[in-house]
């Protein structure tokens, strides 16, 4: 269970551009909305990725580093 709930947190978290996209293409806010809203919009993404990952434990973070590690490292 805390796997799956680690992986809906580390993926869900980049939904949140999608929501920016919206947000900055609206018009009916002011650009001080919008900041604040980005920023939020931020920090929820960057807090669900982190509590994701350590819900997901070091063995995922790992595989992680190694598909995105250059090719002339490996």
């Amino acid at each position: 269970m805390r796997k799956i709930i680690g992986l809906i947190l580390f993926f869900g978290s980049w939904l949140v551009y999608a929501v920016l996209v919206f947000v900055s293409v609206d018009s009916e806010w002011s650009i001080a909305e919008k900041l604040g809203i980005g920023t939020a919009l931020y920090a929820t993404s960057w807090a669900t990725m982190i509590i994701g990952s350590v819900l997901l434990g070091p063995e995922f973070v790992e595989k992680i580093k190694i598909m995105i590690r250059p090719k002339n490292m490996k």
